[in-house]
Order: structure tokens, then C-alpha cells, then sequence
């Protein structure tokens, strides 16, 4: 396991790489990268979205992890974790939504803004390390 309060540095520092990776109902895997994750608290992820795989997964399963990685000149050194998901909600409308675009808007741009379609938060049911040789799951 990793601290929260680590995790939530990580998953909001600005250099970080983030990747939220998904299933179908078949179990046919997605991966994307994603900018617009951030916690607002410690138990919480929220990714602006549009209308993608990623967010058809959503809708069928529920399911998804997030991986942050803050990159460093020396591999060795590079940082992040892993966040496994649940999915509390998708909506698509309403004054969530357009502070999600908003915070899209500020990180991104007004285009990238204009795509998402979905303000999607997600309860973070366990977070591991980037590099973690722990034989089996917790939990």
C-alpha cells in the first residue's frame, strides 16, 4: 500500500503522465492517456471524458486503474502509483461538468474543454506503488 495523502500528490502533480486503463464487459482491455485526472480529496478521482472507449467501458463495467507516473532524467528515480477504481458517477450535464471543462480548459485549452462529455468520479478503493512486488492482492 501507499500513503493517501502520497497518492494525491502524485495523481495532481502537473509533470505526471497519467493512464487510466479499462475493460468491456468481454474483458477486452483499453488504455489512455488521460490530463484531465485529479483528487480533489483522498478518496476521490475525477477525469473530465468524451464520448471515447474508455467511457463506453465505463458504462458496461464500472471498473477501471489509474496509473501516475512522474517522470525523472534518471529512470531509477522516476515516480508514481497505481489507483484501482470504482466508478460513483458519470454526469453529463449540470454545473459539475462545466467545472471539470473549466479545469480542462486551464491545463489543456478551450478545444480539449469542448470534447469532454462526461465529468466522471470514481471512489479509489486501493492505491500501490508504481513498482510494487507484493505477491498478492490486498484488500
Amino acid at each position: 500500500m501507499i500513503d493517501s495523502k502520497a497518492v494525491m500528490a502524485l495523481v495532481n502533480d502537473p509533470g505526471r503522465v497519467g493512464v487510466l486503463a479499462t475493460t468491456d464487459r468481454k474483458g477486452y482491455p483499453n488504455v489512455a492517456v488521460f490530463g484531465s485526472a485529479y483528487m480533489p480529496d483522498e478518496l476521490t478521482l475525477v477525469v473530465g471524458m468524451g464520448e471515447t472507449r474508455s467511457a463506453q467501458n465505463l458504462l458496461e463495467t464500472g471498473r477501471a486503474a489509474f496509473m501516475s507516473v512522474v517522470p525523472n532524467e534518471n529512470p531509477m528515480k522516476t515516480q508514481g502509483c497505481r489507483v484501482y477504481l470504482k466508478l460513483r458517477s458519470m454526469e453529463k450535464e449540470g454545473p459539475t461538468l462545466d467545472s471539470v471543462k473549466e479545469h480542462v480548459a486551464e491545463i489543456a485549452n478551450e478545444k480539449a474543454a469542448q470534447m469532454i462529455k462526461y465529468a466522471i468520479f470514481f471512489d479509489i478503493e486501493s492505491a500501490r506503488p508504481l513498482i510494487d512486488w507484493s505477491p498478492k492482492a490486498e484488500g
